[in-house]
């Protein structure tokens, strides 16, 4: 089939073409007649001339082809104007023919001296073709379909009317000869009356005319094929039997009897030849669609069989009953196929759905709609089965539905799991309220005898002094120190369980979060003469808070760590790896041996004795699970004596 954008070129083409000639041919024309040149109003000798009128219906011709490509509304009234004109003259025309006009417009504008009967006045084929063609161009512009469709009959009556102007011509039928219609009708006329119906026509979409040259139908191919020679092969075989007629080199009758036996036998081996064509095309086609059915068929039946054995398909008619189901779906329900086959699909009702959803289920797929979601269906044994369903319904060529199909995976064992699962997270939820209260009421009622106990001690100690020596008041000291480390580890403690409830994520900017650090430690930095060294750090979605406690913890340690007589000496950089971000802080401090690498990140394990470092040893227990909150890792590079490096990753979220 030919190319939207090769019809458009060569449609463009030709409309530039058709108004080139009409403007020029019907200039040339009404100077011929200022001018009396005779070669322009008649270019075959001794043939009829082309009149002043005719010449004013091509100058509007032309004028109308070209406005119409403007599409401008402006142009309409002067559009509608011509044609009205054109057809105006036309039937004034006729009316002169048939003696009925009361005034002459033959040669209202220029005399005709070189016609002595009727001069000026355009044959009764003109008058037609002039009338036909204004009506075309109007009925071209009309919104009415009935007018367009008038409009398109004009153009091909006017087609025909002109061609068999031409072929007079071609066929050198003397004047004399010829019939009053066509008497007066010059080649330039019916040539010019033959492009601009011919161009009408094949910009028109809804003509036969179009479909036949751009069409990919197998008429529209054939006649093309067909064409050239129905409208040649007689012209030439006229020409010559004409001229032999007039040579008296045949008589008419042998010349009649010829053209029927050449031009039928000629005509048949054409036609056959192109139906043998035709013939060898249509079983090409034939066998490729042929062999596209066979693959068809085969991947249908090929697709079905894997259908089959992972899907539950049933078919419903109207009224919703069973009228097909596949193995699968008996292996499943322990029906029979002699069982569910006419048996309505409420058969496999469970009672876990309300009234509701099964209504809500037929109005969707009454309406069109494929209706999919889960549902719990009930065996032919009491056995209940989860299924993912998919109501299909089907139309006739009415729009009407007519059959149902169900498509349906067995999801039982999913949902068991499911269920299951949700019934485990339900006693973990319940576990973890449960724990949470037992820290918070643990954690107040270990707080009030250690208040008790420290109160009563400092009460000795201020008020009984009297009564102890040097080791009683050291056991007091003792008791103290040991319920305020108590009452310290019970703080850390609840506040490790809280680390992970009520955190909101939020677009953290590590340097200035690390910075408010730093301010905050400023008396140990300023105690320890510590510089802390860190820029260019990221800005990452995270948990405010307990990423602020994580950079404390382990700034406070490498100040706290710190080598005799050595300024501490923080580092912090950070780069982007792999989707998630690699945090570094490295200290100078006094290191840590490498088999206590991983005993470092346990809750309540020391390294050292508690009277030499403060602390609960509960600091980096934190670290490591702020970590985990932010779905990373942490870990330590670190020789002893030689300063450590605390390595930790946090996931890049969907909002970095």
């Amino acid at each position: 089939m030919v190319s939207n954008s090769s019809v458009k070129f060569k449609e463009h083409i030709f409309s530039k073409v058709v108004v080139a000639f009409c403007l020029l041919i019907s200039i040339s024309v009404i100077l011929g007649w200022v001018l009396e040149l005779v070669g322009i109003l008649s270019i075959i000798p001794q043939a009829a001339t082309m009149k002043f009128n005719t010449a004013l219906i091509f100058l509007f011709s032309g004028i109308i082809l070209f406005l119409s490509k403007k599409n401008k509304s402006e142009f309409k009234s002067l559009y509608k104007a011509l044609s009205y004109t054109m057809i105006f003259i036309g039937a004034f025309t006729i009316a002169e023919h048939l003696g009925l006009s009361f005034f002459s417009i033959d040669n209202i504008f220029i005399p005709d001296k070189l016609t002595t009967t009727n001069p000026g006045r355009m044959s009764p084929a003109t008058a037609i073709c002039s009338i036909l063609i204004g009506v075309g161009f109007l009925g071209r512009i009309s919104s009415n379909k009935a007018i367009n469709k008038i409009g398109l009959y004009s153009f091909k009556f006017t087609a025909i009317l002109s061609l068999v102007a031409i072929i007079s011509y071609l066929l050198l039928i003397p004047l004399s000869s010829k019939t009053v219609f066509f008497k007066s009708m010059a080649i330039h006329t019916s040539g010019l009356f033959l492009l601009i119906s011919t161009l009408q026509l094949f910009n028109n979409p809804n003509s036969s005319f179009h479909q036949i040259l751009i069409g990919d139908y197998e008429g529209s191919k054939l006649t093309r094929k067909i064409l050239p020679v129905i409208i040649l092969f007689p012209i030439f075989y006229s020409f010559i039997l004409i001229f032999g007629i007039n040579q008296e080199f045949i008589s008419v009758d042998f010349g009649l009897v010829a053209y029927a036996a050449i031009f039928i036998p000629l005509s048949i081996i054409y036609v056959s030849y192109i139906a043998i064509g035709l013939n060898k095309s249509e079983k090409e086609r034939r066998k490729l669609g042929q062999e596209l059915e066979d693959s068809n068929r085969y991947y249908l039946k090929r697709f079905k069989q894997g259908v089959d054995q992972v899907s539950l398909i049933g078919t419903l008619d109207i009224n919703r009953n069973f009228t097909y189901v596949n193995e699968l779906f008996c292996e499943v329900f322990k029906y029979g196929k002699d069982e569910i086959l006419n048996q309505n699909i409420s058969i496999l009702r469970s009672g876990h759905h309300e009234e509701k959803f099964y209504t809500d289920i037929w109005k969707k797929v009454d309406s069109g709609e494929i209706w999919v979601d889960e549902m719990k269906n009930k065996g032919k044994d009491g056995s209940f089965h989860w299924t993912l369903t998919a109501i299909i319904p089907f139309k006739n060529d009415k729009g009407e539905i007519f059959e149902f199909m169900s498509l349906s995976q067995n999801i039982t064992e999913r949902k068991t799991a499911e269920e299951s699962k949700s019934d485990y997270f339900k006693k973990l939820e319940y576990k973890n309220k449960e724990l949470e209260q037992f820290a918070y009421v643990a954690s107040h009622d270990l707080q009030e005898p250690l208040r008790t106990v420290n109160n009563f001690t400092e009460l000795l100690a201020k008020r009984r002094t009297e009564y102890f020596d040097e080791l009683g008041l050291k056991s007091l000291q003792y008791i103290q120190d040991a319920t305020s480390r108590m009452s310290e580890l019970i703080k850390n403690l609840l506040d490790y369980n809280r680390l992970d409830k009520d955190n909101i994520l939020t677009q953290i900017d590590c340097n200035q979060l690390v910075k408010d650090v730093e301010k905050d430690l400023s008396m140990n930095i300023d105690d320890a003469e510590a510089t802390l060294i860190y820029n260019n750090l990221p800005t990452l979605f995270g948990y405010e808070t307990p990423l602020r406690l994580l950079f404390q913890n382990l700034i406070n340690n490498a100040i706290k760590f710190r080598k005799k007589d050595i300024k501490p000496l923080i580092e912090i950089n950070a780069t982007l790896k792999a989707g998630e971000w690699l945090f570094s802080i490295r200290d100078n401090g006094i290191g840590i041996s490498p088999k206590y690498k991983d005993k470092i990140f346990v809750i309540f394990q020391r390294l050292h004795n508690k009277n030499k470092y403060k602390g609960s040893g509960i600091g980096l227990a934190h670290c490591r699970k702020i970590v985990d909150l932010h779905q990373g890792q942490i870990w330590v590079d670190s020789i002893d004596d030689e300063g450590s490096t605390f390595y930790f990753t946090i996931k890049i979220k969907e909002h970095d």
